[in-house]
C-alpha cells in the first residue's frame, strides 16, 4: 500500500512540476517552439500569408515570435514581439524591406498608445497612435531630423487653429527660396533638406486608402512644365480639403530626396521628392 501512495504522489508531483502543458484543456494548452513555418494569418489589415518563428498555442502566435511576408503588395515585412491568439498585442516592432519601421504598443494588430516610425534609421514620428494613426500629441520630423510639427493629432490630421498654423509656418515661409527645376534636382540628390517654394500644377493625386484620407500626396509640374516633375508628400490639417488634379498650387516644403519609379514603358525615372509644410491653391 505505501508503494501504491508514493507512486501516486510522485506521479502527482511530475504533472506539477512539468506545467500544465501536458494535459490541455484541463491545466493549459501546450506550447510549441517553431522555426519558418509556413502560417496564415488573419490579422487586422487582412489575411497574410508568410513564415513563423517563435512560440505557437493551437497554431497560433503566442507570447513572442517573428512574421515575415513576403508577396504583399507593400513589400516585404517582418513583425517581431509580442502575440495573444495570432494578433499582434504588446510591444513590437515591424520593418518594411524600403526601411521603413514602427515599433510600439501593439493592440490586435495595430500601433496604440506609444510608438514611433522612422526611415532607414531616421525618426520620423514619435507620439501617440489608435488605430495605426497619428492620434493625440505627437512630434512630426522630415528626412533631414528638422521637426515640421508638435503638437495634438486627430486620427492621422494635424490638429491646429489658424493662429497656430500661422505661427508655425511664417517662419519657415520666410526661409524658402525658389530655384531653377535643374536646382532642386541637384538638392534632391544630395539630400539637401533645402527649404523651397514652388508653383505648378498638380498632375496626378495618389489614391489612399480609407482610413489615410488625412495624406495629399501627389506629382506636380512645377511652372506648369511637364518635364518639371516632383513628388511631394503632404499631411492636411482637420478640416483642410484635399487638393485635385489640374489644380494649380504653390507649395513650401524640403527638399528631401530622388524618388525612382517605373514607367509604363519600363523605363526607370527620377524625380525630386519634396515634404510640404503647406500647400495652397491658386487661382488658374
Amino acid at each position: 500500500m505505501k508503494k501504491i501512495l508514493l507512486t501516486i504522489i510522485t506521479v502527482g508531483l511530475a504533472l506539477m512540476l512539468t506545467g500544465c502543458s501536458l494535459i490541455p484543456g484541463i491545466f493549459g494548452d501546450k506550447t510549441e517552439a517553431v522555426k519558418n513555418q509556413k502560417l496564415t494569418l488573419s490579422l487586422a489589415f487582412g489575411e497574410e500569408s508568410g513564415t513563423y518563428s517563435g512560440d505557437l498555442v493551437k497554431d497560433l502566435p503566442q507570447g513572442t515570435g517573428s512574421f515575415t511576408v513576403t508577396d504583399d503588395n507593400e513589400g516585404a515585412w517582418t513583425y517581431q514581439g509580442a502575440w495573444d491568439k495570432g494578433h499582434f498585442k504588446g510591444f513590437g516592432e515591424t520593418t518594411w524591406e524600403d526601411g521603413f519601421a514602427q515599433k510600439g504598443n501593439y493592440q490586435d494588430d495595430l500601433l496604440n498608445g506609444q510608438g514611433e516610425e522612422s526611415l532607414n534609421g531616421k525618426l520620423l514620428y514619435a507620439g501617440n497612435y489608435t488605430d495605426n494613426r497619428y492620434d493625440g500629441q505627437g512630434i512630426l520630423y522630415n528626412y533631414n531630423g528638422e521637426v515640421i510639427y508638435d503638437g495634438d493629432f486627430d486620427m492621422g490630421y494635424y490638429n491646429e487653429t489658424a493662429n497656430q498654423r500661422e505661427a508655425r509656418l511664417n517662419p519657415f515661409k520666410a526661409q524658402a527660396t525658389e530655384m531653377p527645376y535643374t536646382k532642386i534636382v541637384e538638392e534632391a540628390t544630395n539630400k539637401t533638406g533645402e527649404k523651397i517654394k514652388m508653383t505648378g500644377r498638380i498632375y496626378q493625386v495618389y489614391e489612399n486608402y480609407e482610413n489615410q484620407q488625412y495624406f495629399c500626396d501627389f506629382i506636380m509640374d512645377v511652372n506648369d512644365d511637364p518635364n518639371q516633375m516632383v513628388q511631394v508628400y503632404y499631411r492636411l490639417n482637420t478640416g483642410e480639403n484635399p487638393f485635385v488634379e489640374g489644380q494649380m498650387v504653390t507649395v513650401w516644403g524640403t527638399v528631401e530626396y530622388l524618388y525612382t519609379y517605373s514607367s509604363e514603358g519600363g523605363a526607370q525615372n527620377s524625380i525630386p521628392n519634396v515634404e510640404a509644410w503647406s500647400v495652397e491653391g491658386n487661382e488658374g
